[in-house]
């Protein structure tokens, strides 16, 4: 049994199951999963572990991580997979690991070229910067979100035209929303995933907002794949996957991707064509030598195997 996240719901039908047929235990982790809780409660984890049990259990909902029960269930495991190597760092000390990266489906998220008839017909002339963000905003991305938005305004008052294409869900209100609503191309959800990609082609380059930070270290934002398969310049911060990329090479790597980092950032590569240029050739290949499915699938079949009886 593959139990992905020690959230709640997935740990109570996980246990139940296993005592109706004993089985191997792998659980995965993708994020730091005590401070998703923190975000949500308003609280420190500090704070949250100090709670006596029964206010615990009360205040857990199933769609986060209990602080105990959580340790407990990763504990009883037999392997752990994890999709960054700095969760290492949550997984108990004798645990077996593997670190498994996210890929994009190759049939769809692949080089393209920009549709320029499309970026015409949306009214985008050609001193337009175009964004692209896909993903939900929820309490623990708010604020980062939040900066691209004050980005794009400010981008705009200061003499850069840009327009945000977004696609996903707000289930939260953030910061600079407002100041940025006349630059965006709100999409809402996109159900299908595959009807990504060709909206994607419409950018000129992808922002992967945030800053180093106690949610930011132990993720893998799964649109990273994505972005850097498309064949555009990248954006993103000296944490988490921005710790392996070459700055200048693969991508442009700021220490901290805030509306800050972000405007010198897009100026930047609005001013140097063949920067540009050679951060989409740099992140196409990067996505072709380390993000693969298959790949991913195989060291996890071997990781299987190795905790199967023998």
């Amino acid at each position: 049994m593959h139990a992905w996240t020690t959230r709640e719901s997935v740990r109570r039908l996980a246990e139940e199951l296993r005592q109706r047929q004993p089985c191997r235990l792998v659980v995965h982790l993708e994020d730091n999963e005590q401070q998703l809780l923190a975000h949500a409660l308003g609280r420190s984890p500090a704070e949250i572990e100090a709670l006596p049990a029964a206010a615990l259990d009360a205040l857990v909902p199933p769609d986060l991580s209990h602080p105990r029960r959580s340790r407990e269930f990763l504990a009883g495991a037999d392997g752990v997979t994890l999709i960054t190597a700095r969760l290492r760092e949550l997984a108990p000390a004798a645990a077996r690991c593997l670190t498994l990266w996210p890929a994009a489906d190759a049939r769809y998220f692949y080089p393209r070229p920009t549709p320029g008839e499309f970026r015409r017909t949306l009214g985008f002339g050609p001193d337009m910067t175009v964004l692209f963000y896909h993903g939900n905003v929820h309490a623990a991305n708010a604020v980062e979100v939040g900066e691209l938005y004050t980005a794009v305004a400010r981008l705009n008052e200061e003499g850069t035209p840009t327009t945000l294409i977004r696609a996903g869900l707000d289930t939260v209100a953030f910061p600079g929303a407002e100041a940025a609503r006349a630059h965006v191309l709100a999409l809402g959800q996109i159900l299908h995933h595959h009807h990504l990609p060709p909206l994607m082609a419409l950018a000129d380059i992808f922002v992967q907002p945030g800053v180093p930070d106690a949610f930011n270290d132990y993720r893998f934002p799964s649109k990273l794949p994505e972005f850097f398969a498309l064949g555009r310049p990248v954006v993103l911060p000296r944490t988490n996957l921005g710790e392996r990329v070459r700055h200048g090479v693969d991508a442009y790597v700021l220490a901290r991707a805030d509306a800050d980092g972000i405007v010198s950032a897009v100026r930047a590569l609005r001013a140097d064509s063949a920067l540009a240029a050679r951060l989409a050739t740099g992140a196409a290949r990067f996505a072709e030598e380390n993000f693969s499915w298959r790949r991913s699938a195989e060291a996890l079949a071997k990781f299987y195997l190795a905790l199967a009886p023998s």
